[in-house]
C-alpha cells in the first residue's frame, strides 16, 4: 500500500511539472518571457526553450540570470551572467554588454565580492566612455561612489552618488525607476549610518514614490513595499521617533510577504523594541532562504549569523549562540577574508562577554574558538610587519594624546586665551558655545551616558537643538553631533583598551556609551586607523 502511494504521488508531481511548462509556441519567445508579469511562467518560458533549443544557450543564460536577479537569487544570477560574460557573445550587442556588464557589478556589489567588485566597475566606465552613454556611466558611478563612502571617503562618495541619481532622473532608460529605487535604498542607508535621519527619511519617501509609480504601471513586484517600510520602520526607530518607527511597523506587516530577504530590514528595528521572538523567525527564514540558494559560504550569511547570535544571547539560547559562532568560522574559513575575520571576532567577543556572567561552563569552548582565531591570525603577519611603522606612528599619538589628558587641553586653553587677548579679535558667539560645551562633555564625561544626545547639547548651553549642528559642522572635526558624541567615546575606549587589557571589546563599547559593539568598531576605526583588537594587539 505504502508503496503504491508513493507511485501515485510520483506520477501527480510529473503530470504537474508536465501542466507547468505546457505552453503555446505562440508564447515561447524571450519577448514574452521577459514581458510576462508572473515569474513562474517566466522561468517556464526559458525552460521550455532551452529543452526544445529554441535560442542560443548565452541568450537563455542572459534571460534566466535576469529571472533569478529579479527574484533575489543573486547566487545563480552571478553564475549564469559570468557564463554569459565568458563566452563572448554579448559583445556583439553594445547595448547587451552595458547591461551585462552593470549586473556583474551589481551582483557582486550585493554578495560583498570587493575584488570582482572593482574590476567591473572600471570595465563598466571604460565600455560606458566608449560608448558615450551616460546612463550606465551613472550606474558606475553611483557603485564608485557607494564604495569610496564606505571606504571613509565620504564627502566624495555621496558627491558621485548624487550626480549618478541626477543623471538617472533625467536620462530615457526604459528602467530608470528601477535604478533609482535602488539608489534612494542606499542612500538611505548611508545618511542613517551618519546619523542624518532628515536626509534619510526624504530618500524613504522618494523611495516610495517611485515604488507606486512603478507599481501603477505594473502589476510585478507586489511585495516591495515591505521592504520600504522595514527601512523606514528602523529609521524612525535609530532617529528616537518610537510612535512614527511603529506606524512604519504596522505598515509593513500589512504589506503581502513575498521573499524573506526583503524582511531584512526590519531587524534593527526589532531588536531596537526587543521583539527578540520575531527576530529569531525572520532571520531562520533569511538563512534558509539562502541555503536553498547555495549561498551557505558568502559575507551574507556570516553577517546574518552575527545578528543570529545577538538575538539567541538575548533569548537566553547560549548553545544556539554558541553553534552560530562555529558556522560563522567554518564561512570565514572557506572565505579567507579579513572582514569576514573582524565580523566573527565581533560576535566572539559579545557572547564570551555575556557567557562570562552567565555560564562559566562554556569558557573552554570559547577559549578554544580565541585559539583557533589566533592561529588563522597568524597568516596576517605580513601585512603587519610591512604595517608596523605606520600603526606604531598611530600608536604613538593615541598614547601622547591620552597621557596629556586634561593637562594639555587646559595647557592649550591658556594659551589660546593669552594670544585672543593680546593679539586677536574677540571669538564668534558659536565658537565660544563650542568650547563651553566641549570644556562640559570632556569634564563631566557626560558622552559616557548611552542615550546622551544632541537634545541634552542644547540643554547644557541653553540653544535651539538645530543649532548644535551648525556649531558642530563649523568649529569640530565631526560632521554632526552623533559622530562627535561617538568619537568622544571612542577616545575613552582607547584609554580603557590600555588601562585594562583583559576587559573584552565587548565590556569596554558598554563601558563607553555604545551598546552595538559593531558601530564602536567601526568608529574605532575611522578614528584611529585601525580595529580595537588591532590596536590591543600592538599595545601587546
Amino acid at each position: 500500500m505504502k508503496r503504491l502511494s508513493t507511485i501515485v504521488c510520483l506520477l501527480a508531481i510529473s503530470l504537474l511539472s508536465s501542466a507547468a511548462i505546457a505552453l503555446p509556441d505562440s508564447m515561447l519567445t524571450l519577448v514574452k518571457a521577459y514581458s510576462t508579469t508572473n515569474s513562474d511562467t517566466s522561468l517556464a518560458i526559458i525552460q521550455t526553450m532551452r529543452q526544445r533549443q529554441l535560442a542560443p544557450t548565452w541568450q537563455l543564460d542572459m534571460a534566466e540570470a535576469d529571472y533569478c536577479y529579479a527574484t533575489l537569487d543573486y547566487t545563480k544570477a552571478l553564475r549564469l551572467y559570468q557564463s554569459v560574460y565568458e563566452s563572448g557573445k554579448a559583445k556583439d550587442d553594445a547595448t547587451l554588454y552595458l547591461a551585462l556588464l552593470a549586473r556583474l557589478m551589481q551582483s557582486h556589489d550585493i554578495m560583498y565580492n570587493e575584488d570582482e567588485l572593482v574590476t567591473y566597475i572600471h570595465e563598466l566606465k571604460e565600455e560606458a566612455r566608449r560608448q558615450k552613454n551616460d546612463t550606465y556611466l551613472a550606474m558606475a558611478d553611483f557603485t564608485l561612489g557607494k564604495r569610496k563612502y564606505y571606504h571613509r571617503k565620504k564627502k566624495e562618495g555621496y558627491e558621485l552618488c548624487t550626480k549618478a541619481v541626477k543623471t538617472m532622473k533625467n536620462s530615457d532608460y526604459f528602467r530608470k525607476d528601477n535604478e533609482l529605487c535602488s539608489y534612494y535604498a542606499d542612500l538611505l542607508q548611508m545618511y542613517m549610518d551618519d546619523g542624518r535621519y532628515d536626509d534619510a527619511l526624504r530618500m524613504s519617501l522618494l523611495h516610495e514614490e517611485t515604488i507606486l509609480r512603478i507599481r501603477s504601471i505594473s502589476a510585478t513586484n507586489k511585495e516591495t513595499l515591505r521592504y520600504v517600510y522595514a527601512m523606514r520602520a528602523t529609521l524612525l526607530a535609530k532617529a528616537g521617533r518610537q510612535d512614527a518607527a511603529d506606524q512604519a511597523y504596522a505598515e509593513w506587516k500589512s504589506q503581502p510577504r513575498g521573499n524573506s530577504i526583503i524582511d531584512r530590514p526590519i531587524l534593527d528595528y526589532l531588536i531596537i523594541n526587543k521583539h527578540y521572538q520575531e527576530a529569531h523567525d525572520i532571520i531562520h527564514d533569511y538563512c534558509q532562504k539562502l541555503k536553498s540558494q547555495k549561498d551557505n559560504y558568502s559575507y551574507r550569511m556570516i553577517t546574518m549569523l552575527t545578528t543570529a547570535a545577538q538575538v539567541d544571547m538575548a533569548l537566553g539560547n547560549h548553545d544556539e549562540a554558541d553553534r552560530h559562532c562555529q558556522e560563522i568560522k567554518t564561512i570565514a574559513d572557506s572565505l579567507h577574508s579579513g572582514k569576514s575575520q573582524s565580523l566573527m571576532q565581533t560576535t566572539w567577543n559579545m557572547i564570551q562577554a555575556e557567557e562570562e556572567a552567565e555560564r562559566k561552563s562554556h569558557l573552554l569552548t570559547l577559549l578554544g574558538i580565541i585559539l583557533i582565531l589566533s592561529t588563522g591570525l597568524g597568516a596576517l603577519a605580513l601585512y603587519y610587519s610591512r604595517n608596523i611603522q605606520r600603526r606604531n606612528k598611530e600608536l604613538l599619538k593615541v598614547q601622547n594624546s591620552l597621557d596629556a589628558g586634561q593637562e594639555v587641553d587646559a595647557e592649550e586653553t591658556s594659551v589660546t586665551n593669552e594670544d585672543q587677548n593680546d593679539e586677536q579679535p574677540a571669538i564668534d558667539e558659536n565658537e565660544r558655545l563650542f568650547i563651553q560645551l566641549d570644556e562640559l562633555i570632556t569634564r563631566d564625561k557626560l558622552f559616557l551616558k548611552p542615550t546622551f544626545s544632541r537634545d541634552d547639547m542644547a540643554r547644557l548651553i541653553g540653544v535651539d537643538k538645530n543649532r548644535i549642528g551648525h556649531i558642530m559642522s563649523n568649529y569640530s572635526s565631526a560632521s554632526n553631533a552623533s559622530v562627535y558624541i561617538n568619537s568622544k567615546r571612542v577616545e575613552y575606549g582607547a584609554k580603557l583598551l590600555l588601562e585594562h587589557p583583559d576587559y573584552t571589546i565587548s565590556a569596554i563599547a558598554q563601558e563607553c556609551g555604545m551598546s552595538n559593539t559593531v558601530t564602536f568598531n567601526r568608529t574605532f576605526k575611522e578614528i584611529f586607523g585601525m580595529t580595537p583588537s588591532e590596536y590591543r594587539s600592538t599595545l601587546e
